[in-house]
């Protein structure tokens, strides 16, 4: 009977004296009796005590796997990830959003494209470039077209386009002070 006592107390064989039986566990707590399925042969208060101390049981079991949960998930995440106050600032810098308004760009609008150029020193030497100059010089560099690309849009001779853009980048060179190849 697996280490349980039983008891059976009966007051002369008499089926209605008043005496019920009683079964102690092993822990020295009242137990349903047998044939009973769940409290209802309890007085009502007991009843209620019984509800109670189940429902108890339950929260505490409930709120003990809750955190469990938590506790997990919160070392999983810290496996994961970084904090920023953490990263180096390589890291931050490539995070890092910045405002770009209008006025801070110089516009060029070459082949249907608008370039913005934001060094203010490149957009004066740009400037000084002629028109033409300027617009093959920014086709091939901020565009990437070729030499004949740039001939079939402006109805030149490839040999004319690559003159002229060896010469605006010298001449850019120049302006904006470096030395000039030759």
């Amino acid at each position: 009977m697996s280490g349980k006592i039983f008891f059976n107390i009966n007051a002369g064989n008499q089926p209605n004296s008043g005496i019920a039986i009683t079964v102690v566990g092993e822990r020295g707590r009242k137990e349903l009796p047998p044939g009973t399925k769940g409290g209802e042969n309890l007085k009502p208060d007991r009843h209620y005590e019984h509800k109670q101390h189940a429902f108890d049981s339950y929260c505490k079991r409930s709120i003990k796997n809750e955190a469990m949960n938590a506790y997990t998930q919160l070392r999983k995440r810290s496996r994961r990830e970084v904090s920023l106050s953490e990263l180096p600032e390589d890291a931050m810098a490539q995070l890092a959003v910045y405002d770009r308004y209008s006025w801070e760009y110089t516009t060029f609008t070459v082949g249907g494209a608008v370039i913005l150029i934001e060094d203010d020193r490149l957009a004066e030497a740009l400037l000084a470039l002629s028109q033409e100059d300027r617009d093959i010089f920014m086709m091939h560099w901020f565009l990437n077209m070729v030499d004949r690309e740039i001939a079939e849009y402006m109805n030149m001779a490839r040999r004319t386009v690559n003159t002229r853009r060896q010469k605006a980048y010298r001449l850019l060179k120049e302006l904006m002070g470096g030395e000039a190849d030759d």
